[in-house]
């Protein structure tokens, strides 16, 4: 299913409702979860699971502190309230006041998932950047900051990617946000949100999805250096050959992994029937490593054609006799072939494909992060036998 949804927009959205959904599925099953801090907050998060799923609400989500100072904590900043933190409550909610980053889809889901993804320090001071709850986007005080838009307007032959699959990142400013009670599902406890994902099962769920979508990708990014490789007559060369099979096995690897965890899925302690995390996690490791491989690789299949590549104007001009006779290819016009080398240039040289790349690259965030929590729960399970040395 997710696969398909997919391979609507060729897996270039990295964060289609079912991502966020996926993990709110997981939340509202184990919503006792929640209930060890407050009873009230696993009603909360159950009454929310079925907003959303009734309401078919879509979600964007925050989870990461502002690039400040690396080296310490939010607390520690010159200023306390640079990351969002607790700054109050009264009778109506907590009271937000800081920035998140990066929410993307921001502007255009109905609501804001906030939860923390990172490990905060078992310390009093980490306290009051220890919560989760989501609200609708339009809550007074919310603030969406946004980057600059890579759709340009242009047409889609001009920009294939771009001017249909942009999805706008968003810096998060809480300017003392009330949050209601009946939205809240944890605050003020570390202990609680640094075991939310693992606890829940949420993190499987939302990479199950992460690798199905990847599998799309993979097989948008095959299907085009395939056609650029017929289209001038190249695939003959070893060279080229072995660059296509980089992808035909990574493709094939990351399907294996889907293949593994839901052969081994079982049903978890939420009653959930919850994929095998082991390859999953091994997946969503390995593919930021190859996806920018996977640029590279066009752009050496590409080479000059993806520098010579006019616009949709230009073969709507005096020049078109010159672009048919100069741009034509073996297997192919010059309009196809340039329609197909700009589609291959917004995938990895325009300011979309740099994106995408670079999301790619961190869009499991500190992936260091969830390697030692994984290594943690299979150490607490006796899993591995760690010597002291180690």
């Amino acid at each position: 299913m997710i696969q398909e949804w997919a391979r609507h927009n060729n897996g270039m959205m990295g964060r289609s409702p079912d991502y966020i959904n996926s993990g709110m599925m997981a939340y509202g099953t184990a919503a006792d979860m929640f209930g060890t801090q407050d009873s009230a907050f696993a009603k909360n998060m159950k009454d929310y699971y079925e907003l959303c799923r009734e309401k078919d609400l879509s979600l964007t989500h925050t989870l990461i502190q502002p690039q400040v100072n690396r080296g310490v904590s939010a607390a520690k900043l010159p200023d306390p309230y640079i990351a969002a933190r607790i700054a109050g409550k009264n009778s109506e909610g907590l009271i937000i006041k800081g920035a998140r980053l990066l929410a993307t889809q921001g502007g255009i889901t109905d609501e804001i998932m906030v939860f923390p993804s990172t490990l905060l320090k078992q310390s009093e001071e980490e306290n009051p950047y220890a919560f989760a709850f989501s609200i609708p986007n339009n809550t007074p005080g919310l603030k969406f900051i946004c980057r600059e838009s890579f759709d340009y307007g242009k047409s889609h032959f001009d920009h294939p990617l771009g001017s249909r699959f942009e999805e706008m990142d968003t810096i998060i400013v809480f300017d003392d946000v009330v949050v209601p009670w009946n939205r809240v599902f944890a605050y003020g406890d570390v202990s609680i949100c640094n075991q939310a994902y693992n606890e829940s099962n949420a993190v499987v769920h939302m990479t199950h999805q992460v690798v199905s979508k990847n599998i799309a990708k993979t097989e948008f990014i095959l299907g085009i250096l395939q056609l650029m490789v017929e289209t001038i007559n190249i695939g003959q060369y070893q060279h080229v050959q072995e660059k296509i099979s980089e992808v035909i096995i990574a493709l094939e690897t990351v399907k294996a992994f889907i293949t593994a965890s839901e052969a081994n899925a079982k049903v978890d302690k939420w009653g959930m029937m919850t994929p095998d995390f082991t390859p999953l996690n091994i997946a969503r490791n390995y593919y930021p490593k190859i996806y920018p491989r996977f640029s590279e690789i066009m752009q050496l299949l590409g080479a000059s054609g993806l520098m010579a590549i006019p616009n949709e104007a230009d073969f709507n001009s005096e020049l078109r006799p010159d672009l048919d006779k100069y741009l034509q290819a073996a297997n192919g016009g010059a309009y196809d072939r340039v329609k197909l080398y700009r589609l291959a240039w917004d995938v990895c040289m325009s300011s979309f494909g740099s994106r995408q790349t670079l999301y790619e690259r961190f869009f499991l965030g500190i992936r260091s992060v969830w390697q030692a929590l994984y290594i943690t729960d299979m150490i607490n399970r006796n899993m591995w036998t760690v010597s002291k040395s180690s």
